[in-house]
């Protein structure tokens, strides 16, 4: 027998979650700290005084005193129970009543398939049979959208898996890539809260450059204060200096070497003309990065946070002003790296559009991922007549776009 509870211990709730196959950040009980302009509580339900599903719901006020909530990546739960399911939706409706809900939304992590780099695909067999399920219970299912603006959170992610992520698995190319940052001096150091100003000034130009909104630094240390222990920054740095001088004592070098040469040495004549064409460009571009960003430049950086077994990648950004020193594969790389070196399972990368030819996957793509395809959102009517009206709304709204 079942019995419903509003009012879930954090605690218990995020037990519940961790060791779930369907655990997401969005679901850990923190996450209602860190969308405190919503109102929130957890639900659950329990077999023989045991949680076997539970969600956490946030509330958003509505015009009328009516309310929108709203389970990120939830419930949490075994979706194959059709009973179950049934329950916690009929239960879930009857707290929705309580809260003047005009309708609760959905999106459970349940894969409906798997797209691997090659774009072979691998079928959740389970996940029509889940849709039905859902369905059946009284929600509207909102079928298999595309594009990324059509959901709250991505239907598509580029989520890897420990067991597909080291040096040795990823391309040629990308290690060419993490190689020349290295040899181009790029440092990547790990921190917290301390690095959140440069960090912070990473994603500013990171949108200016792409003309999309990101967060800032206020948001980024709120993140990093609730989740203390499971938050962290990956910061790449150079040290211009010291980078100027070593290339300057090459200049020189390679100025005497030119001098010593004999005349019949073209080939080599040849290939240190090249060089010292090479190096006096360089050293120009470092003269002007020391004007600009001083003895040591930041030049790429990301934020990610742990949860169970899960990780989630949630902000880069990079200085476009040093592109080609490579910092965003060598910053991608050791933040990946540090998760797993947590104990995570996955870490995920973060959304893509679903027709996968965006630029996002192009780079993304370099660290091996598996593109995980979800079911979709799902919308759980309390408020009928309410429910109907908005839908129309929305409608207009988008037919207006």
């Amino acid at each position: 027998m079942y019995e419903f509870k509003i009012g879930v211990a954090p605690a218990e709730h995020d037990r519940f979650v961790e060791t779930h196959p369907l655990c997401n950040l969005l679901q850990s009980s923190s996450w209602a700290e860190v969308k405190n302009n919503w109102g929130s509580e957890i639900v659950g339900v329990y077999q023989d005084g045991q949680l076997i599903a539970s969600g956490l719901v946030l509330i958003r006020p509505l015009p009328a005193g009516f309310t929108f909530l709203y389970t990120p990546r939830g419930p949490i739960m075994d979706y194959t129970n059709k009973e179950l399911v049934q329950f916690f939706m009929e239960q879930l409706k009857k707290f929705g009543k309580k809260k003047r809900a005009v309708f609760i939304k959905m999106d459970p992590t349940v894969i409906y398939k798997d797209i691997l780099m090659d774009r072979e695909e691998k079928m959740n067999p389970e996940a029509q049979m889940i849709v039905e399920n859902i369905t059946s219970a009284g929600a509207k299912y909102q079928g298999l959208t595309m594009e990324m603006s059509a959901t709250i959170q991505p239907r598509f992610q580029a989520n890897i898996y420990k067991e597909d992520f080291s040096e040795e698995q990823l391309s040629k190319s990308t290690r060419k890539m993490l190689k020349q940052a290295q040899k181009k001096g790029v440092v990547v150091r790990q921190g917290h809260k301390e690095l959140v100003p440069a960090f912070a000034e990473m994603i500013k130009l990171t949108t200016e450059r792409q003309q999309i909104s990101l967060r800032n630094a206020e948001y980024f240390e709120k993140l990093m204060d609730i989740y203390p222990e499971q938050s962290f920054i990956m910061l790449a740095e150079v040290d211009l200096k010291a980078r100027y001088e070593e290339t300057k004592a090459r200049h020189e070098k390679n100025q005497q070497d030119l001098a010593n040469l004999k005349e019949n040495q073209v080939k080599k004549r040849h290939n240190l003309e090249e060089l010292e064409f090479s190096l006096t460009r360089e050293l120009a571009e470092l003269e002007e990065s020391i004007a600009h960003s001083g003895d040591t430049a930041v030049v790429a950086g990301a934020l990610a946070i742990t949860f169970g077994t899960t990780s989630e990648i949630l902000y880069a950004g990079m200085d476009d002003r040093y592109k080609r020193y490579m910092p965003a594969y060598l910053t991608w790389y050791e933040a990946i790296n540090e998760c797993f070196e947590r104990g995570c399972e996955t870490s995920n990368m973060g959304g893509l559009e679903g027709s996968l030819n965006d630029g996002l996957i192009k780079f993304k793509s370099n660290f091996n991922p598996t593109i995980n395809e979800f079911i979709g959102e799902f919308d759980l009517p309390v408020n009928k007549l309410m429910f109907k009206l908005s839908e129309y709304a929305y409608k207009l709204r988008k037919g207006k776009k």
